[in-house]
């Protein structure tokens, strides 16, 4: 039971959990009778389907990418811990189970709500996560789908979730899909450090595809686009901060470089919109 649970731990990438959960209060941040609003109160659906953009859709997420990744894994010296593992073949099937077991749950949250858009945006997160690793689709390497995958299911997708809850989500704001660029640029970038596992495992991936400093600059332009419609300042310093790193891997396009310079971007990430949610609700 306990190797079972360090599988599951390992798989979902825990360090990962808060992430779906955050853009999800930024959706609600955004809506007018959203965290802003004195009225709003937290609701029992929102909760738990805040709860299940953690673990669960990360074991979905992740779970079904080890399965199908299991060639390339073999050879990357990454898939020890904290950025996933080597899935052994004698749990893929346990794994798998309780992934689509989550999916199926995550739906029934999302049905529960009987807000069509609310469901319209989980059913997206289940089929593009899906599609993203399994054969014969595998829009990892497909790209740049791979790169538009990564954006509506890290930001565009939960998002909206939380944005149905509090405000009209057929009508997003227009920072939503800023941001969506920009995680469909960051999304480009990851890409970059697994170059030479992904080239010799034969999968297509962005930067396989483009080249790594296309995968570098793409981002960057993202960025630089988005910080004309940010007016907060160290939101912008932080978009700012992203824009050289990209640039500096475009210039040295090293896997090591742009593998620590995504994980300085996803910590200062996850620390800023903490701020920035936890700013807009005292305001």
């Amino acid at each position: 039971m306990w190797q079972k649970f360090l599988i599951f731990l390992k798989v979902s990438r825990f360090p990962l959990w808060i992430t779906l959960p955050l853009v999800f209060f930024l959706g609600l941040a955004y809506g007018k009778q959203g965290l802003t609003d004195p009225s709003f109160r937290f609701a029992p659906l929102m909760i738990m389907q805040i709860l299940m953009l953690s673990f669960p859709i990360c074991l979905f997420t992740f779970g079904l990418n080890d399965i199908y990744d299991y060639e390339s894994d073999k050879i990357n010296p990454r898939k020890k811990w904290l950025e996933g593992l080597l899935l052994s073949e004698q749990y893929q099937g346990l794994v798998k189970n309780a992934a689509l077991l989550m999916g199926f749950v995550f739906i029934g949250v999302s049905l529960a709500t009987k807000n069509i858009i609310n469901i319209f945006y989980a059913v997206t997160i289940l089929v593009i996560s899906y599609v993203y690793s399994v054969p014969p689709w595998r829009l990892k390497t497909r790209p740049p789908l791979d790169a538009v995958s990564g954006g509506i299911i890290g930001f565009l997708a939960p998002f909206a979730l939380g944005f149905s809850f509090v405000d009209d989500a057929t009508a997003l704001p227009f920072h939503a899909y800023c941001f969506t660029f920009c995680v469909m640029g960051f999304h480009s970038f990851s890409t970059i450090m697994d170059y030479d596992v992904d080239r010799k495992s034969g999968d297509r991936t962005f930067a396989v595809a483009y080249g790594k400093r296309f995968a570098a600059i793409f981002p960057a332009v993202a960025c630089l686009f988005t910080i004309f419609f940010i007016h907060v300042i160290y939101i912008r310093a932080f978009f700012l901060f992203c824009f050289f790193l990209f640039i500096v891997v475009s210039v040295i396009p090293s896997e090591k470089i742009a593998r620590y310079s995504f994980l300085a971007i996803y910590l200062i990430s996850i620390i800023i919109t903490g701020i920035w949610v936890g700013t807009m609700i005292i305001h």
